[in-house]
């Protein structure tokens, strides 16, 4: 072992040592949030706590971002900082179910990484920001903290997310959320039913048209929906019907084509029932998620280090969509997978149980380390940082 690994060994060690030492600050804000979840855009008690606890560690804290009055951007180091990295603490939880996607965990672990690497590294090495996340799961919050520019001057964004598994890659599927609402004419269903435009038989139209195109979607595209209006009596042609679709893929073009039709389904749909098409996109819509392997194989790294196997799910098994898409395509982003339990589902009171028992806690520590680990190796590596900043 040559010196600079002796040096990289002891300083590993100290930041090691610093995130065990604050990891019982991190438990209590893990607990406290798990027995008082609070909704999407409703975080103000969990955001407050989170800047409380930031202050205490010496980070300057800007509040209401992006015209979100939960999300803050809590900043500590040299503007003059060979490297500036952000860890993402997000802080919603479920209607019904708590927090049953785990932000109990991932939220305090990005923060005790922060408060860990604050302390271990010098503030001329390192700029840590750390950005209040809200509304995760309606995907509201990092779209918009994009747009506002809190990533402009960020090297690399990171944070871990609980899981079942424990993988340093992971990917997220793009996902355009589209809503289809369709105007016609009501009549009496029985008496004049020649006087009307039923609405929801369009909505139905939509769903053969889309159930029929599946056939020829690629095998990686996901398309899901429900009907959100269907009217309002039996004996009332509806004169108002609404369906919200969900289309996903990995790949922007694919999910473009994918999306123009199931678009050009509801077109169809409306012509055929002589109704008229009121169609938007929403806001949460997300992009695919833009990988950067030279980060992740940094994370993979100190997993080995920390003697943690990945499992074996590949990077496109098991996953969803997150807002953080968002920021992956501006900055070199990784969301790596901690386990806290196994053959657990997201979104499941099981994995909200999960996400307060023990093992969860286990797991926090383990996202810290192992997040603390990859900046410190970001932060001494040159090398690492062109390759991260060339995956772009």
């Amino acid at each position: 072992m040559g010196r600079d690994d002796r040096g990289h060994a002891a300083r590993a060690a100290s930041l090691l040592g610093a995130v065990d030492a604050g990891l019982g600050k991190a438990i209590a804000l893990a607990r406290w949030m798990a027995s008082n979840p609070e909704l999407s855009l409703e975080e103000f008690e969990t955001s407050r706590r989170y800047i409380e606890y930031l202050r205490g560690h010496g980070f300057e804290v800007v509040r209401d971002v992006a015209g979100l009055e939960t999300a803050f951007v809590a900043t500590r180091g040299s503007s003059e900082a060979k490297l500036r990295v952000a860890l993402l603490a997000e802080m919603d939880a479920l209607p019904d179910l708590g927090h049953a996607c785990g932000h109990n965990l991932s939220g305090p672990a990005s923060l005790l990484v922060a408060a860990a690497l604050a302390s271990e590294v010098a503030p001329e090495e390192l700029a840590l920001v750390v950005v209040g996340c809200p509304a995760e799961e309606t995907g509201a919050g990092k779209g918009r903290l994009v747009e506002s520019g809190v990533f402009a001057d960020v090297d690399a964004a990171l944070m871990a997310h609980a899981s079942d598994m424990r993988r340093a890659h992971r990917l997220f599927l793009g996902n355009r959320k589209l809503e289809f609402t369709f105007h016609g004419r009501a009549a009496h269903a029985a008496a004049y039913p020649e006087r009307g435009l039923n609405a929801l038989d369009a909505v139905i139209l939509l769903f053969n048209g889309v159930s029929l195109l599946r056939q020829q979607l690629s095998a990686s595209v996901k398309v899901h929906g429900i009907i959100s209006e269907g009217g309002r009596a039996p004996n009332l042609i509806p004169e108002r019907a609404q369906a919200l679709f969900w289309i996903r893929a990995l790949e922007e073009e694919i999910l473009e084509d994918a999306a123009g039709r199931v678009d050009a389904c509801a077109a169809g749909a409306a012509a055929a029932t002589g109704t008229r098409l009121e169609h938007r996109a929403l806001e949460s819509s997300s992009p695919p998620m833009r990988p950067n392997l030279p980060l992740a194989g940094a994370y993979r790294r100190q997993l080995a280090f920390l003697g943690l196997r990945e499992t074996t799910h590949e990077a496109d098994r098991c996953i969803g969509s997150s807002d953080i898409s968002h920021v992956s395509q501006v900055v070199p982003t990784i969301h790596p997978n901690f386990p806290i339990g196994a053959d657990l589902q997201l979104h499941t009171r099981e994995f909200a149980a999960a996400a307060a028992s023990p093992e969860g806690e286990k797991g926090l520590l383990e996202a810290a380390r192992a997040l603390g680990l990859t900046v410190l190796e970001l932060t001494l590596d040159p090398d690492l940082r062109a390759a991260v900043a060339a995956e772009g």
